[in-house]
């Protein structure tokens, strides 16, 4: 009984000190110490500048045998295909409107592994865990931002078609993903990155935690939760539970990897919806409020369900 109790404040020790700070970010949008342009700015400084350093420092350091195994590619691609199928047969069919629709399944997908994710990863495993985890991301980045842009346009027939070459050009110049086969590059010609070179980085990968997680908070918005409540709970349900459990009978059961990269999965299949999630939908003309509104549900619901898996996780 002691132990269990040890375990669970053990675990509780690393999830709770992440989202005080994502509480901490919303009380400084509340006191209007920061506005909307401040919000944008910590968002864009943490994407394009820490996240960036952070993945390219943690991958760097190690040789590419040691943070790269092939079954992840098949647990992470294999898990988020059944899944988005599963969300697809639910909602497609409904009576929903197309909107909501597209709103409901993007929500349902996307995770916000690299904000949240990688301080949970940090904080519960190794160095050695983040680099796998920064692999995940860069590996699964191009599909999400291709399967969001396309639901978004299928689901609303007043947008204009898609636009393969600007969406390729983005996947091409997306910073996490330059970083990411930056450090494999790195990594597997095992380069001595210069001491200075790498005081630089780590500077800039040490303050992103802090940053992302305020820009999150900061980019709670309440106004439209109360009306969107039913299909919330079902986008929650999905994408907290069924996704991350998805992802463990794909890493136990069906490529049986290692313990380590199996809970790098989980953990990062278990994320709240992105805030990337938000910024798109408004740029597609999707149902915004309803996204905004699973993002503040999800990330605080989050609390509570990651801190289960990361318990269910140690005890397995």
């Amino acid at each position: 009984m002691n132990g269990m109790v040890s375990l669970v404040l053990e675990v509780l020790g690393i999830t709770l000190p992440i989202f005080a700070v994502i509480a901490v970010g919303y009380l400084i949008r509340r006191k209007k110490i920061i506005g909307d342009a401040g919000v944008q700015a910590l968002n864009k400084i943490a994407y394009n500048i820490g996240l960036p350093a952070l993945i390219l420092v943690s991958i760097a350091q190690y040789d590419l045998s040691e943070i790269f195994n092939a079954p992840i590619l098949g647990v992470i691609y294999s898990a988020y295909l059944v899944f988005v199928g599963l969300i697809f047969l639910g909602i497609h069919f409904s009576k929903q409107s197309d909107r909501i629709k597209g709103a409901f399944m993007v929500s349902s997908f996307r995770c916000n592994m690299a904000f949240i994710g990688f301080p949970i990863i940090i904080a519960a495993y190794s160095s050695l865990a983040l680099a796998k985890a920064s692999l995940v991301v860069a590996f699964l980045t191009p599909l999400n931002i291709t399967l969001t842009v396309l639901l978004f346009k299928i689901y609303n027939r007043k947008q204009e078609g898609i636009r393969l070459g600007r969406m390729l050009r983005d996947l091409a110049l997306d910073p996490l993903i330059l970083a990411a086969v930056a450090g494999i590059i790195l990594s597997y010609v095992n380069f001595d990155m210069p001491h200075a070179l790498y005081r630089v980085l780590d500077i800039f990968s040490s303050m992103v935690v802090g940053l992302a997680l305020l820009a999150i908070g900061a980019s709670f918005r309440f106004f439209h939760v109360k009306s969107n409540i039913k299909i919330l709970a079902v986008i929650s349900a999905a994408k907290l539970l069924v996704m991350p459990a998805v992802a463990f009978l794909m890493a136990e059961y069906v490529f049986k990897i290692d313990i380590m990269d199996r809970n790098v999965v989980v953990l990062l299949f278990s994320m709240p919806l992105a805030v990337a999630a938000y910024i798109m939908a408004k740029q597609y003309r999707s149902d915004a409020d309803l996204v905004s509104s699973a993002l503040i549900i999800t990330t605080i619901i989050s609390c509570l369900s990651i801190s289960a898996w990361l318990l269910l996780l140690r005890i397995i």
